[in-house]
């Protein structure tokens, strides 16, 4: 019985396919019946005429019969669909001028949707380039301070050689550490050049042939290199850096480079494809061995100290293991391990995340905030789809007599349903399929973006991996998007047209249907719509474009253009760092090229927010609890950075050594927590380590607000510690007019005081590393939402003209008659203006809540003082932005409306009455 009907299905299916050929052959079998019928008549005594007549009544009905052989063999629902694809194709050729609005219109709505999630298919979904990415696992740390970021996949080479030798579910374990800047000659090249600062990653011997990552030119380096300390140093260079620094000449194998006073030899290539496992899509300059970090980073042993957290751990699945038996065996061997030594920070578990091109893509925040930025730009689509649902709605009415028609004959109303929505679903997926094109081009351009961005803020050395060119992910991405955008806007018109007065529709296009579609609110609601996404999108764009005016006159407060951050690796004994640390402030405050220094916490580099507790009395009596801004600073650190001390004193020297519990405040703190008294001599208390440990400060100077924390907004509360005479900090350097002579003074101290201190040492000018990727970021934000709120707007225009045009077609008679009748043509134009705008007034009241509502949640995540402040104070309900765009919007309907109006008004009032 199986085996027959699949018989049955697959000559049906065959069937499909030969249609014409099996209509050629019921044909004659039809023919051969009836002839053979006709001779059994005629033998029986009938006339010719009378045989055939009887041969065709015994059949009952030539063509009865051959539409039921054809059902029989035929899939029937397939045959439909087929009919109705092809139906749907030539009503598009017919219009071609609205098939290619309504193809232009969803293809804006879907690139633009297809290009943001191409974006996070890059960073997020795409696997790493090596030879089974879907077992690749990243080990992910979770504190007991609740600590997160980069350090939580941060693990020490002891513990890596610690998991690797008693695991069993892994059938590869490797480490890689965090990017290395080094400092590097070439020799035997032809040449013996300097070459630019590279950027370098020790890996394990094993990191290529676990990955299946073999050489483009050369060979990799293998686990023979572990803990071969007397092995010759080896690097393998990475394909960009091959190809940018050496024009791809193969002859660079075999050539030696001088970083640090050893000379590694240059082995290999990797392939093009393989950018590395880092959190970050950064290309490595190279490769090394990790045995090789003595010679890379002199005067640190990253492979023997337990606490020294410079690696990250992946591990490739063993078959038989589970990511459940994997997760609480690297969780058990990494709390064994973790009680050979004493941590100030314990780890409380241990979890396997899938690695992609960022780090914890899997964080809630993370998440969170991806599904805000999808959800404003599903607003351009859904703009788009109400567009193209109006254009149905117009292109519907002129098509009631072919539905109408259908309906008479016998067609029932879902084959009418489901023929509208073939010709939607199929309009959606030639959008889809624009939208498609246009999105691997907007990626392209994105990427150049982004790259000169990095490279502008970064250097033209930084190599930027992330890959976002289109995957299955994101081509099923835009097909189902296609599918559901046709299904949501061809739905509402096709159960609206599949239910048409049948006599009126047969008889008068221009009545009973066509009337009850100029009454339909559906079009008014969809134009509401437009006009309310539109305008949620115009306000949050608004906003963030008055941020961006203010972002680029802001100004932070203290001085950035002359004032640099000297950065350096001190290496891993706190001690002995502490000292070298402390000689080179003491040497380069003895520069004479420099006019000030001091060290502390750098300006914009992340955000301490400890609880403070205040005791008040006097005026204002009680205990205030709260959150505020904590940052270390030495004696001069208020000078170098050109902060103004309003009253009090700075920290002394003796205070800054011993680190004293004094305090300077900002003004901001002493109006919160002392308001109209003077805060000299107040104490107050933080809790430093976020473990109910109180610690008691005196306040000793206030100086002037800045914006430190980010450039977005003027420290809310802001407290300066002195710092821990055991720490070190970034040293801040003020390096007055001559900048040039400065310079080269720093890289003399730090070398006369360690010369391995050169190649871990960053210079940072804070104009340029701080405060201009700020206001890049705000520019960004805002040209994003500026483009998407362009897109809304023009496409909300062209459905109001839509509409319009249409409404006035209906109306031509109408206009006529009121014409002849006297009516004055200002009358007319303004009677259909204001219809027009009415669905234009509810849209707009509607968004002005949405937007206001935005920007209040917007403005509500300034609880924290570290919190950014993306609109740069402008108020969440800037009366200049929500008046400007209402106006603005009011006329851009207004334009969309006029239009039709004004030439149904210059119709001759005789050729109206006759218009049908």
């Amino acid at each position: 019985m199986i085996r027959a009907r699949m018989r049955m299905a697959i000559a049906k299916l065959r069937a499909l396919w030969r249609r014409r050929q099996a209509d050629e052959e019921l044909a004659r079998e039809i023919a051969t019946h009836l002839a053979l019928l006709e001779e059994e008549f005629e033998r029986s005594g009938m006339s010719p005429e009378e045989a055939r007549r009887a041969a065709r009544h015994r059949i009952g009905g030539v063509e009865q019969a051959a539409q039921a052989h054809r059902d029989e063999r035929s899939i029937l629902w397939l045959e439909q669909v087929r009919q109705d694809i092809r139906q749907a194709l030539r009503a598009f050729f017919r219009k071609p001028g609205f098939t290619a609005v309504a193809v232009a219109t969803l293809a804006i709505g879907i690139g633009v949707n297809t290009t943001l999630f191409t974006a996070y298919d890059a960073v997020a979904l795409k696997p790493l380039p090596v030879a089974n990415p879907s077992l690749v696992v990243r080990l992910e740390r979770w504190f007991a301070n609740g600590s997160l970021g980069d350090a939580q996949y941060a693990f020490s080479w002891p513990e890596y050689r610690y998991c690797q030798h008693h695991q069993d579910v892994f059938s590869a374990l490797v480490a890689t550490s965090w990017p290395v800047r080094v400092r590097a000659t070439l020799s035997g090249h032809r040449e013996t050049r300097q070459l630019p600062a590279l950027t370098g990653q020790l890996v394990s011997g094993n990191y290529f042939r676990s990955f299946g990552v073999d050489a483009k030119l050369g060979r990799m380096f293998g686990p023979e290199t572990d803990g071969a300390a007397g092995a010759h140093p080896v690097i393998v260079l990475s394909y960009d850096f091959w190809r940018r620094e050496f024009s791809s000449s193969p002859s660079i194998v075999g050539s030696l480079v001088k970083i640090d006073g050893t000379m590694f030899s240059i082995i290999g290539v990797a392939p093009r494809d393989f950018t590395g496992t880092s959190l970050l899509p950064e290309v490595p300059d190279f490769w090394a061995p990790a045995s090789m970090q003595a010679q890379l980073v002199p005067g640190y042993d990253w492979l023997r100290a337990a606490k020294d957290d410079h690696f990250q751990i992946l591990g490739e699945l063993a078959p038989n293991a589970g990511l459940g038996r994997a997760q609480a065996q690297t969780a058990a061997l990494i709390h064994q391990f973790s009680r050979t030594y004493v941590s100030t920070n314990p780890t409380l578990n241990v979890t396997l995340q899938h690695t992609a091109f960022f780090g914890n893509t899997s964080d809630p925040r993370f998440q969170a905030g991806v599904a805000a930025v999808m959800l404003i730009v599903l607003m351009v689509l859904l703009v788009a789809c109400a567009n193209v649902a109006n254009m149905l709605l117009a292109r519907g009415a002129a098509r009631q007599r072919e539905i109408g028609l259908r309906l008479a004959l016998g067609a029932s109303r879902s084959r009418v349903i489901r023929q509208l929505i073939t010709e939607s679903v199929l309009l959606a997926l030639a959008g889809g399929l624009s939208g498609l094109a246009l999105s691997i081009a907007a990626s392209r351009l994105l990427r150049e973006a982004v790259v000169r961005m990095l490279n502008a803020q970064l250097g033209s050395s930084f190599a930027f991996s992330l890959n976002l060119s289109p995957d299955w992910r994101v081509i099923a991405y835009a097909l189902v998007l296609s599918v559901m955008a046709g299904i949501v806007f061809g739905l509402s018109p096709a159960l609206q047209f599949s239910r048409p007065e049948l006599a009126g529709s047969i008889r008068d296009e221009t009545t009973s249907f066509g009337g009850r579609l100029h009454r339909s609110h559906l079009r008014n609601l969809l134009i509401a719509a437009q006009v309310a996404v539109s305008m949620v999108l115009l306000t949050c764009s608004g906003l963030l474009v008055r941020g961006l005016i203010r972002s680029q006159s802001a100004s932070p407060g203290f001085d950035t253009r002359q004032v640099f951050l000297l950065l350096v690796d001190y290496g891993d004994n706190a001690a002995q760092s502490a000292s070298v640390f402390h000689r080179l402030v003491s040497r380069l405050q003895k520069t004479p090229q420099l006019d000030s220094v001091a060290y502390g916490r750098g300006p914009m580099m992340g955000t301490w927010t400890p609880p403070v507790l205040v005791h008040r009395s006097g005026a204002v009596n009680g205990v205030e609890h709260g959150r505020t801004l904590a940052s270390y600073a030495s004696r001069n650190y208020f000078r170098t950075l050109g902060i103004a001390l309003l009253r009090g004193r700075d920290f002394t020297r003796q205070e800054s050594a011993a680190g004293s519990h004094v305090a300077v405040i900002s003004e901001a703190t002493a109006r919160r927590y002392w308001p109209g008294e003077d805060p000299i001599g107040r104490h107050f208390q933080l809790d430093l380590h976020f473990n109910g440990k109180l610690s008691e400060y005196e306040v000793v100077g206030v100086v002037k607000d800045v914006r430190f924390a980010n450039l977005t907004r003027i420290d809310p509360a802001h407290v300066y510690l002195a710092p821990n005479p055991q720490g070190t900090y970034p040293i801040l350097l003020n390096t007055g007019m001559n900048q040039h002579a400065a310079l080269a003074a720093i890289w003399g101290a730090v070398a006369h005081v360690d010369r391995n201190l050169v190649s871990s040492a960053d210079l940072w000018n804070a104009q340029t590393m701080l405060i201009r990727p700020q206001r890049t970021l705000a520019r960004v934000m805002a040209l994003f939402a500026a483009g998407l709120a362009l897109l809304a707007i023009v496409l909300s225009g062209v459905g109001i003209y839509g509409v319009m045009a249409y409404v006035v077609s209906q109306r031509t008679q109408e206009i006529g008659i009121q014409m002849a009748l006297g009516a004055r043509a200002g009358d007319v134009l303004r009677s259909l203006a204001l219809w027009g705008l009415k669905p234009v007034a509810a849209g707009m009241l509607i968004g002005l809540a949405c937007g206001a509502a935005v920007s209040a949640v917007l403005h509500s995540t300034l609880v924290l003082p570290g919190s950014s402040d993306f609109l740069y104070g402008v108020h969440y309900y800037d009366p200049l932005t929500f008046l400007g765009i209402s106006v603005f919007l009011v006329a851009v309907s207004l334009l969309a409306s006029l239009g039709p109006a004004v030439r149904a008004i210059r119709v001759d009032p005789i050729i109206a009455l006759r218009y049908e």
